[in-house]
C-alpha cells in the first residue's frame, strides 16, 4: 500500500510540472512580445532630439517608461533595461534644454524655418500616441490575463508545494527519529567500544600472566617427562626380570588350569559331602549305642586278653610286621618334613621377591609427586591383606585335612565291620573325585576371572587412548581460544556480542577446568585401578602357585592313604598307634585347610570391597558426568537466552561445589563404615581361629583318649556346619562377584557413550558461536548499507534544495524584500502608474512573490539547517547590493548604472532569451532527483537481504534457535 501511495504522488507531482512547463513557455512568448515593443519605445529618443520646442513630449516619455516599467516588471532583468532606457531619455532632454537655453539666438533664427515642420511632426507623433496608447491598453490587457493565468498557477504550486513539503515532512520525520536512534546507538556503542578495550587488555593480560604460568608447567611437565623416562626405564629392566619369573610361572600355570578343573569337581563334591555328613551324623547317633556295647564287650575281650597271653609267642610273627609298618611309617614322616622344608625354602624365595618388588615399588613412590602417596598406601593394604588371604588358604587346608581325618576316623571306628569299611572307602573315594571336580571349577572360575582382567585391561588401554584424544581436543580448544581472541580483536565496535562472547569463554573456561579436573581425577581411578588389577594378577600367580603345591601335597596324601588302607588291612592290631598318629596329621591339614578357608575368605572381602569401592567411583563419575552434561545443558541455555547476571553463576557454581563436597563427605563415611566392618570381621575371624584351636587340642586330647564324649561330638558338628556356611558364602560371594563385574562393564560402556555427548555438545557450541559470528557480520554490513543510504539522501535532499533555490531565484521569487530599497524617483513614477491605472486591483509589477512560497530558509531540525549554509551566498550578493542603496539612499538607481548604459543595452536581448533553456533544465533535475528518491529501493533490498525471518527480536540473545 506505501508503494502505491508513493507512485500515485509521484504521478501527480510530474503532472503538474508538466503545466508548470507550459505556463512558463507562454511567459517566455509574452516576453518576447514585451522586447518587440521596447524596441519600437527605444526609437523615441532619436524623434526627441529633432522636437526641441515640444514640451508635451516629456510626459508622454515618463509614460511610456512607465508602461515599459510595467510590462517589464515580471522579470528582474526587463525592469533594469527599462530603467536605464528612461534615465537615458531623461539625460538627452537635459540636454537638448541646455543647448536650447545656451543658444537662445540660433533657436530664434531657425523658429520660423522649422516651425511648421515642427508642426506637421507633432500632428503625426500625435496620431503615432495614439495608435500606440491603444495597443498599450490592449496589451495591458493580455498582461492582466497573464497574470491571472501566473497568480493561479503560483496558487497551484503553492498548494502543490506544501503537500509535498507536508508529505517530505512527513517521511522525513521517521527517518530523522532513525537518525537520531542510530547516532545515540552509535554512541553507545563508542562508549562500548571503549569498555571493551579496556576489558580487551585486562584480558590480554590476563592472558600473558596465563601463558607464562603456561610455560612454567610445560617446563615442570618436561622435567616430569624425563623423570618417567627414567622410570620407565628402570620398570623395564624390572619387567625383564619380572618375565623371567614369569616364564616359569607359566609352567605352573598349565598345572593350575588341570587343578581348576579338579578344584571344581571337589566344589562340587563337597556339596555332596556335606549331604553326606548330615547322613553320618544320624548314623553316629545310632552308632553311640552300639559304642557303649562295645566298651561292655570290650570289658569281656580284656579278660580274654589276658587269656590270650599264651599265643603271645604264635604272634611273634606279626610284631615283626608292625615292625616294618612303623618303620614305613618314620619314612614317610621324613619324607613329609623334607617337602615342608622344601615348601618353606620355596616361600621365604617368594617373599624375597616380594620384597624386593616392594623396594622398586617403593623407590618408584618415591619419585612420584605427592599425589601417588595414596596409591603406595593402598599397595601396603594389598599386601597385608595377601598375607591375610594366605592365612586364610593354609587355615582353609587344614580344615579340609581336619574333616578327613574325621572321616577316617569314623571310618575306623566301622573297621570292626570290613564291610563297613570297604562302604566308607568307597565313599572316601567318591569325595576325592567329587573334590576334584570341585577343583576343576575352582580352575575354570580362575580362567574366567583371569579374562576378566585381561578385559579389564584391555578397557583400561581404550580409556587411556580416549584421554589422549581428550588432551589433543583440549589443546584444539586452547588453539581456538587464540584464534577466538584474535576475533574478539577484529569485532570491536558491538559490545553485547563482545560481552556474550567473553561470558561464554569464561564458562568454557571453567568447564575445561572442571573437565580437566575429572580427567585427572579418571588418570588416577585409571592408575589405581591398574594398580588393583597388577595385585590381583600378582596374588592370582601366588595362589596358582599354591594351588600346585597342595596337588602335590594331595598326591602324597593319596599314595599315603593307599598305602595306610594296605595297613590298615594288614595290621589291625596296631590301630591305637596308627589312630593318633594319623589324627595327628589330619590335625595338621585341617589346621592348613582352615588357614586356606580364611584366606580366601579375606581375598573375596577384598575383592568385594574393592569392587564397591570401584562401583563408588563409577556412581561419582556418573554423577560428575551429569553434572557436567547439565552444566553445557545450562551453558547452552545461557547461550541462547543470556539473562542471568554473574551472581546466579557464581550462586550455581557454590550449588556444584556444595554438592561435591557432600559427595565426598557420604564417600568418606562409607570408608568409615567399610573399615568398621573389616574390623568387625578380623575379630569374628579371630574368634573362630581361637574356637578351631580349642577344638582342635580337644580333638587331639579325645584322640590320645579311648572314647568320644557326646557333647565334643556335637561340637565337633558345629564346627563342621561352620566350615560349610562358610564355604556356602564363599561360592556365593564369588558368584555376586561376577555379576557386579558385569554390571561395572555396563557402566563403563554408558559413561562412555555420555563422554561422546559431550563432545558433541561442544561440537554443537561451536557451530552456534559461528552463526552468531556470521550474524554480528552481517548485521555490520546492513548498517554500513544504512549510512550509505543516509548519505545518499542527504546528497540528493541537498541537490534538490539548490535546484529549487536556484529555479526560484531564476523566477525573482525571494526578491520581494529588494522592491522595497528602490529610489524616491521610482516610488514616485509608480505612483503616477496607479493614478493613471486606477482600475488594476494591484501593482503591476508586485507579484505574490516570496509570500506565497514556503520559507526554506526557516530551520527546524538540524538537518534543515544545512538548507541555510546553501541558500547563504545567494542572499549575501543581494544583501550587498541592499547595503549599498542604504550607504547611498539619495542616488538613484540609475545613477549606480550610469557608467555602463551601453552593456545592459546590448546585453538585455540574449539574456531574456537563454532564460527558458535554464528554467527547463532545472526543473528537468528536479524531476530526476524526485524520481531517483520515489523510486530508490536501496533501503527495501538491503532490508531483505541483510534481515533474516529467523532472526530472534530479544535484546539479549542473537541468532536462530537450535533444538538439541
Amino acid at each position: 500500500m506505501d508503494g502505491n501511495s508513493k507512485k500515485e504522488k509521484i504521478a501527480a507531482a510530474r503532472k503538474k510540472l508538466k503545466k508548470f512547463k507550459q505556463s512558463s513557455g507562454n511567459n517566455s512568448t509574452k516576453s518576447s512580445a514585451s522586447q518587440s515593443k521596447d524596441a519600437k519605445k527605444q526609437k523615441m529618443p532619436e524623434v526627441s532630439e529633432t522636437a526641441r520646442n515640444s514640451t508635451p513630449e516629456v510626459p508622454v516619455q515618463t509614460d511610456k517608461t512607465k508602461e515599459e516599467k510595467s510590462q517589464s516588471m515580471p522579470t528582474q532583468p526587463e525592469t533594469e533595461m527599462q530603467t536605464t532606457g528612461s534615465t537615458e531619455s531623461l539625460h538627452q532632454l537635459s540636454r537638448q534644454l541646455n543647448g536650447l537655453i545656451s543658444e537662445p539666438q540660433s533657436m530664434e533664427e531657425e523658429d520660423d524655418s522649422n516651425s511648421s515642420y515642427i508642426e506637421t511632426r507633432n500632428k503625426e507623433l500625435a496620431s503615432q500616441l495614439q495608435k500606440q496608447k491603444e495597443e498599450n491598453h490592449k496589451l495591458q490587457k493580455q498582461v492582466q490575463q497573464a497574470r491571472e493565468h501566473a497568480q493561479s498557477l503560483q496558487s497551484q504550486l503553492d498548494q502543490e508545494m506544501e503537500t509535498s513539503t507536508k508529505k517530505q515532512r512527513k517521511e522525513v520525520g521517521p527517518l530523522r527519529e532513525q537518525l537520531q536512534v542510530h547516532i545515540q546507538t552509535i554512541g553507545i556503542l563508542v562508549a562500548e567500544k571503549t569498555e571493551l578495550q579496556s576489558q580487551l587488555s585486562q584480558s590480554q593480560k590476563i592472558a600473558s600472566q596465563r601463558l607464562s604460568e603456561i610455560e612454567d608447567i610445560s617446563s615442570r611437565l618436561k622435567t616430569s617427562r624425563q623423570r618417567v623416562g627414567d622410570l620407565e626405564r628402570s620398570l623395564a629392566t624390572a619387567n625383564n626380570s619380572a618375565q623371567q619369573f614369569e616364564k616359569s610361572s607359566k609352567e605352573f600355570a598349565r598345572e593350575v588350569d588341570r587343578l581348576k578343573m579338579d578344584l571344581h569337581k571337589s566344589s562340587k563334591s563337597a556339596e555332596d559331602l556335606q549331604q553326606q555328613v548330615e547322613e553320618l551324623v544320624g548314623e553316629l547317633q545310632s552308632k553311640k549305642f552300639e559304642c557303649s556295647q562295645l566298651e561292655e564287650s570290650v570289658r569281656d575281650y580284656r579278660s580274654k586278653a589276658e587269656m590270650a597271653e599264651l599265643y603271645v609267642q604264635q604272634s611273634s610273627g606279626q610284631t615283626e610286621n608292625k615292625e616294618q609298618t612303623l618303620q614305613a611309617m618314620e619314612i614317610q614322616r621324613r619324607e613329609t618334613e623334607a617337602l615342608r622344608t622344601e615348601l618353606a625354602e620355596v616361600q621365604e624365595a617368594c617373599n624375597r621377591l616380594l620384597s624386593e618388588k616392594e623396594e622398586s615399588k617403593r623407590h618408584y613412590q618415591s619419585i612420584i609427586d605427592q599425589l601417588q602417596h595414596h596409591n603406595s598406601q593402598l599397595t601396603s593394604q594389598i599386601t597385608s591383606l595377601t598375607e591375610e588371604r594366605e592365612k586364610l588358604v593354609t587355615r582353609e587346608h587344614d580344615l579340609e585335612v581336619a574333616v578327613l581325618e574325621l572321616q577316617e576316623k569314623l571310618q575306623n571306628i566301622d573297621s570292626e565291620q570290613t564291610s563297613q569299611m570297604n562302604d566308607s572307602a568307597r565313599q572316601s573315594e567318591e569325595r576325592i573325585s567329587q573334590l576334584s571336580s570341585e577343583q576343576t571349577d575352582l580352575k575354570q572360575q580362575l580362567e574366567a576371572q583371569v579374562r576378566d582382567n585381561a578385559n579389564l585391561s584391555r578397557l583400561m588401554e581404550e580409556k587411556e587412548e580416549r584421554i589422549s584424544d581428550l588432551e589433543g581436543s583440549l589443546s584444539q580448544l586452547r588453539r581456538e581460544a587464540a584464534d577466538a581472541s584474535q576475533l574478539l580483536e577484529g569485532v570491536q565496535n558491538d559490545k553485547t556480542a563482545l560481552s556474550r562472547a567473553l561470558t561464554q569463554n569464561r564458562d568454557l573456561k571453567q568447564q575445561l577446568v572442571e573437565l580437566q579436573n575429572g580427567f585427572v581425577k579418571m588418570s588416577n581411578d585409571n592408575m589405581e585401578l591398574m594398580t588393583k588389577v597388577q595385585s590381583e594378577q600378582h596374588s592370582s600367580r601366588e595362589l596358582l602357585c599354591r594351588l600346585s603345591q597342595q596337588d602335590e601335597e594331595i598326591k602324597q596324601l593319596k599314595e599315603m592313604i593307599s598305602n595306610r588302607e594296605n595297613s590298615v588291612m594288614e595290621t589291625q592290631s596296631s590301630e591305637s598307634t596308627y589312630k593318633d598318629d594319623h589324627l595327628q596329621d589330619r590335625l595338621r591339614h585341617y589346621e592348613a585347610q582352615a588357614q586356606i578357608v580364611e584366606t580366601l575368605q579375606r581375598e573375596l572381602h577384598n575383592s568385594q570391597r574393592e569392587l564397591h569401592n570401584s562401583q563408588d567411583m563409577i556412581d561419582a563419575l556418573t554423577t560428575q558426568n551429569s553434572e557436567l552434561r547439565t552444566m553445557l545443558i545450562k551453558s547452552s541455555e545461557k547461550s541462547e537466552n543470556n539473562e542471568s547476571s554473574p551472581m546466579e553463576v557464581d550462586s550455581e557454581r557454590d550449588e556444584l561445589i556444595a554438592s561435591l563436597q557432600k559427595t565426598v563427605r557420604h564417600l568418606e563415611v562409607e570408608r568409615e563404615q567399610l573399615n568398621q566392618n573389616l574390623k568387625d570381621q578380623r575379630e569374628l575371624s579371630d574368634k573362630l581361629s581361637v574356637n578351631l584351636a580349642d577344638m582342635q587340642e580337644e580333638i587331639i586330647k579325645q584322640s590320645n583318649g579311648t572314647a568320644v564324649s557326646s557333647l565334643e561330638y556335637t561340637k565337633l558338628e558345629n564346627a563342621l556346619e561352620m566350615i560349610e556356611e562358610k564355604y556356602t558364602k564363599v561360592m556365593r560371594d564369588k558368584a555376586d562377584l561376577c555379576d557386579r563385574n558385569d554390571e561395572l562393564e555396563h557402566i563403563v560402556l554408558q559413561l562412555q557413550g555420555e563422554s561422546d555427548t559431550i563432545g558433541e555438545y561442544i561440537s554443537l557450541y561451536h557451530h552456534q558461536r559461528a552463526l552468531l559470528q556470521q550474524r554480528e557480520a552481517q548485521k555490520n554490513d546492513y548498517i554500513s548499507h544504512l549510512a550509505r543510504d543516509r548519505e545518499e539522501i542527504q546528497g540528493k535532499l541537498s541537490e534538490l534544495q539548490l535546484l529549487v533555490m536556484q529555479l526560484l531565484g531564476e523566477k525573482n521569487m525571494l526578491d520581494h524584500y529588494h522592491e522595497q530599497s528602490l529610489t524616491g524617483s521610482l516610488r514616485q513614477l509608480e505612483e503616477q502608474q496607479f493614478q493613471q491605472y486606477p482600475t488594476n486591483g494591484h501593482h503591476p509589477g508586485i507579484t505574490n512573490g516570496n509570500a506565497d512560497w514556503p520559507d526554506y530558509t526557516s530551520s527546524e531540525s538540524e538537518a534543515e539547517s544545512e538548507v541555510e549554509a546553501v541558500v547563504g551566498p545567494v542572499h549575501s550578493d543581494r544583501n550587498e547590493s541592499a547595503a549599498e542603496s542604504r550607504l547611498h539612499p539619495g542616488i538613484p538607481e540609475s545613477e549606480k548604472h550610469h557608467h555602463h548604459p551601453h552593456h545592459h543595452h546590448h546585453s538585455h536581448q540574449p539574456h531574456s532569451e537563454e532564460q527558458p533553456a535554464k528554467d527547463n533544465h532545472t526543473a528537468n533535475k528536479i524531476l530526476h532527483l524526485l524520481s531517483e528518491i520515489g523510486h530508490s529501493n536501496l533501503i527495501d533490498h538491503n532490508m531483505d537481504d541483510c534481515i533474516d525471518h529467523n532472526f530472534l527480536p530479544c535484546k539479549y540473545c542473537k541468532g536462530q534457535v537450535h533444538i538439541v
